[in-house]
């Protein structure tokens, strides 16, 4: 029989244990996006763009927040998230461009209404992100190419741009938000690529 200070420890025990599982720290979940001029419906856009999935790098497509050591070690943030998976938040950046830049709406996951897409032009957009690492108190550095042409036979224009940000500090935000400032300004080059392919016969990369 056990005895009664034994009996009474292994409640105390388990109590123990769920106050330290409920004591643990919240997750905390980033976006690469700033939802500041999120597109309207493609019933209200100028130009209709297929946004096929962002193809992203292995290293860092994961739920966790990945970064980088100053020497080059992945730097796992376990309790920091994506708000989403990564590809459709890099996708959530470009479509932002894209109807701030030419009032292009994304229709990869939602076809327009009936006529317009006989009345506007459209394109097919293939991003693939190549590189997207930032260092605390270093360079978050976003990379990426992309293939653009207009439909139905279109002749497709090859690109490639990339950027750099400061992150000022060691946190996990001060990192995402020099990856979102790094990744706008790759999809505004995007946005831009698209706007010069629609206006005429000029090199849709800029040179």
């Amino acid at each position: 029989m056990m005895p009664p200070l034994s009996r009474l420890a292994v409640p105390l025990a388990l109590a123990v244990a769920l106050a330290g599982c409920g004591a643990s720290t919240p997750l905390r979940y980033h976006a690469l996006a700033t939802g500041a001029a999120s597109p309207a419906p493609s019933g209200g856009a100028q130009v209709l763009v297929e946004v096929l999935p962002v193809a992203v790098p292995e290293r860092v497509n994961r739920e966790e927040v990945v970064l980088t050591t100053i020497g080059g070690a992945l730097d796992l943030r376990a309790g920091d998230r994506w708000a989403a998976p990564l590809a459709d938040e890099m996708r959530q950046v470009v479509d932002e461009a894209l109807w701030r830049r030419s009032r292009a709406a994304d229709v990869y996951a939602a076809p327009p209404p009936p006529g317009a897409a006989d009345a506007l032009p459209q394109y097919r957009l293939a991003l693939r992100l190549e590189r997207l690492d930032a260092t605390p108190d270093g360079q978050a550095v976003a990379e990426a190419s992309w293939t653009l042409r207009r439909l139905p036979q279109g002749a497709q224009a090859f690109c490639r741009s990339g950027a750099a940000e400061t992150v000022a500090g060691t946190d996990t935000a001060a990192a995402v938000a020099a990856l979102s400032r790094a990744t706008r300004t790759v999809a505004e080059r995007i946005a831009d690529s698209l706007e010069r392919l629609n206006s005429g016969p000029t090199d849709p990369c800029g040179g």
